[in-house]
């Protein structure tokens, strides 16, 4: 049951990953560290609510406007390999990369992307990566690090009123004069740095060049985001039924929570998958990749008033219908649908399995035929 916090917030002894975290940060050159907490005033179960021991408000400094580099700039992109994960974004003509690698010392990029604002959040804790659309009631928000966890899940803050928002897996907002508020998400695709090259080669990425000097080649977590490792940062109850640190494409539309698609059970479809589903009463299908670390979207499978069914076909995507060949990005690139794109979900995001399960906890789970 939900209820209002008022209380001073729980503080833990297992902080030692974010102590981790803020040891590689430096803290001290942090200009935007505050020594208070911020005020807590949600629609939260308490129990949940944890001060991660990250220094209060932006002691984890959000990025604004980063600078942008070409993908094949290799002065600043040293601390970027092939194989690292990273979130791209496509707005209005624009291709963006925005790594993992950046993200686990920053965990919000607020930026500008074909003259659209964006907010690109990710949690190291919860593996979880969602754009909003940060215009909310006639104004950018700008989102920062609050230093609060719940669920193990980063707590936003509005950076402009200093009001908390809530977790990045409420979507929307839970706190503050920011309750019930529901932004719009944008379509993110998580995939390897090499192969969003691939599909966009005229993307730009964040430069190393954060003026924060952080060690983005190092991953600051040990072996927490190991499939094996069923360790939390803090202890909470999980379902496992499956490994908790599987990943997952969550699809969150529909009122019965919406479904999970685990990362195993699409490997058990094949290296290269297409599920056509049907989630109460909407077509959808996902297209997944296994050979790049593991990439899945997911979209509308209706053109023009026709429902596709999608196979794949010597390692490609193809339509039953038109024997249309697709990406991964839902672009078809031969045959009859040539030149055709399927509308984005944006609902449909990457994270770990006890995330998904704890915040969606009445939705469906895929199973491989």
């Amino acid at each position: 049951m939900s209820i209002e916090v008022r209380i001073p917030i729980r503080r833990s002894n297992a902080a030692a990953l974010c102590a981790l975290v803020l040891a590689g940060c430096g803290g001290s050159d942090n200009p935007f560290a505050q020594p208070t907490d911020l005020e807590v005033d949600c629609d939260l179960p308490a129990y949940l609510l944890v001060d991660g021991n990250a220094g209060g408000p932006d002691a984890i400094p959000a990025l604004n406007r980063p600078v942008m580099v070409p993908a094949d700039d290799p002065d600043e992109l040293d601390y970027l390999q092939e194989q690292d994960r990273v979130l791209g974004i496509y707005v209005n003509g624009e291709a963006r990369a925005y790594p993992h690698n950046i993200f686990w010392y920053h965990e919000v990029v607020n930026d500008v992307v074909g003259g659209q604002p964006v907010a690109i959040t990710f949690c190291p804790l919860t593996g979880s990566g969602l754009a909003f659309d940060p215009n909310i009631g006639g104004r950018t928000v700008e989102f920062g690090v609050s230093g609060l966890l719940w669920a193990n899940n980063l707590i936003l803050f509005d950076r402009g009123t200093r009001e908390i928002y809530g977790p990045q897996l409420s979507v929307e907002g839970r706190c503050s004069a920011f309750r019930d508020v529901q932004p719009n998400l944008i379509a993110i695709t998580e995939t390897t740095w090499a192969r969003w090259k691939q599909l966009h080669p005229s993307t730009t990425v964040v430069s190393g060049d954060t003026q924060f000097f952080r060690p983005y080649d190092i991953y600051p977590y040990g072996e927490y985001d190991a499939i094996t490792n069923n360790s939390l940062l803090f202890p909470m109850s999980t379902d496992n039924t499956r490994p908790i640190k599987e990943r997952v494409l969550g699809i969150r539309i529909g009122e019965s929570g919406g479904k999970a698609y685990p990362f195993g059970e699409l490997d058990a479809e094949g290296s290269v998958a297409a599920v056509n589903d049907n989630i109460e009463g909407t077509e959808i299908v996902v297209l997944y990749e296994m050979f790049h670390r593991k990439s899945a979207n997911a979209f509308l499978r209706e053109v023009e008033g026709q429902s596709l069914t999608f196979e794949v076909v010597d390692n490609e995507y193809r339509d039953v219908e038109t024997g249309s060949s697709w990406d991964i990005l839902g672009r078809a690139i031969d045959g009859p649908l040539a030149g055709t794109e399927l509308e984005r979900l944006e609902e449909a995001y990457t994270l770990f399995w006890f995330a998904w399960r704890h915040f969606q906890p009445d939705g469906e789970v895929f199973e491989a035929s």
